[in-house]
């Protein structure tokens, strides 16, 4: 799957916003060390660092297990901030204390970002090599600032995901196949069989919970395979999966004939209806140059001769 990590430094104008949520972060606590991080996979990343002449050793692109990092134990059902003044009083920290000993750091002010669905994106924390007193109105206000940047999170998950399904949308597939364009990779054009006479028996809202559960039973298929990629959906029932990496043949044939049998199993009410997927593949490298354009012409060539070949099957370009 796509790392969340990924997706949010995909986002338009992530970097300079992060720079700036820590400027502002400076302008109330400007002795401190500040920095943004997301929790992913039980990992906290580092995704942005703020410029200062305290001797902390954390460092951006850097993560490290959750149960080593004091954020851990901050209270993210009530969105509180932790504070800790003088770490090294603090006897309730001795299993972590090796993690601040390597980091340099004694004071910890670290403050939720939290989304309005409760979904926990990581913290905006500021540290110092010595112990310090936080002032509570500084506090206040680093939340704000980690409300703010929870918004605008938001505000990009709108933008990129499908309304529907959850599934990223094409204006996101653009940004994400741009970014891997470097290496090889495999897209692949699904379209439902049997969906139309779906929606016109039972109606469109039994075609929603279908879509919904198609994009979740794809989506499930990439993570257990524990494979690099992506599930968009262009519209209607027509789906893209874009998986980053050297894939033989062989190995994406099985791959479809793993997505053809998770979404041809349905319950009777569905079954009648021989609700299935047809999948046209293309396999690109780095070294063909091709657009994204052209990569999907040629998938949906490819899905055109699964479709006229009887269906629930999938074919290569």
């Amino acid at each position: 799957m796509i790392s969340n990590v990924k997706e949010y430094l995909l986002y338009k104008n992530f970097n300079e916003l992060a720079v700036d949520i820590l400027a502002l972060a400076k302008e109330i606590l400007p002795d401190s060390f500040l920095f943004l991080s997301a929790f992913i996979n039980n990992e906290q990343h580092i995704l942005k660092t703020s410029e200062n002449g305290e001797n902390i050793y954390i460092k951006e692109g850097v993560s490290l297990p959750l149960s080593a990092a004091v954020c851990s134990r901050i209270d993210f059902t009530k969105g509180i901030p932790l504070v800790f003044e003088d770490i090294s009083k603090e006897s309730s920290l001795n299993d972590i204390k090796g993690t601040f000993l390597q980091t340099n750091v004694n004071a910890y002010l670290g403050v939720p970002v939290i989304l309005r669905d409760g979904e926990v994106f990581g913290t905006l924390c500021a540290v110092h090599e010595k112990s310090v007193k936080f002032n509570e109105r500084s506090i206040k206000l680093i939340e704000k600032i980690a409300k703010m940047f929870s918004y605008y999170l938001e505000l990009e998950q709108l933008a990129y995901r499908d309304h529907l399904t959850g599934s990223y949308n094409r204006h996101f597939l653009e940004r994400y196949f741009n970014e891997f364009t470097q290496e090889d990779g495999a897209l692949f054009f699904m379209d439902l069989d049997g969906f139309k006479g779906i929606n016109d028996s039972l109606g469109h809202d039994t075609g929603d919970l279908i879509l919904k559960e198609v994009s979740l039973r794809m989506e499930t298929i990439i993570q257990q395979m524990n494979l690099n990629g992506a599930v968009f959906r262009l519209g209607g029932d027509e789906f893209i999966i874009i998986l980053i990496g050297k894939l033989s043949e062989h190995e994406t044939g099985q791959l479809a004939v793993s997505f053809i049998e998770r979404l041809s199993s349905w319950d009777f009410q569905i079954k009648a209806f021989d609700l299935s997927v047809s999948i046209g593949i293309v396999i690109y490298t780095n070294k063909m140059k091709q657009t994204l354009n052209k990569l999907l012409k040629k998938a949906d060539n490819a899905l055109y001769r699964a479709k006229t070949s009887g269906k629930s099957t999938y074919r290569f370009f």
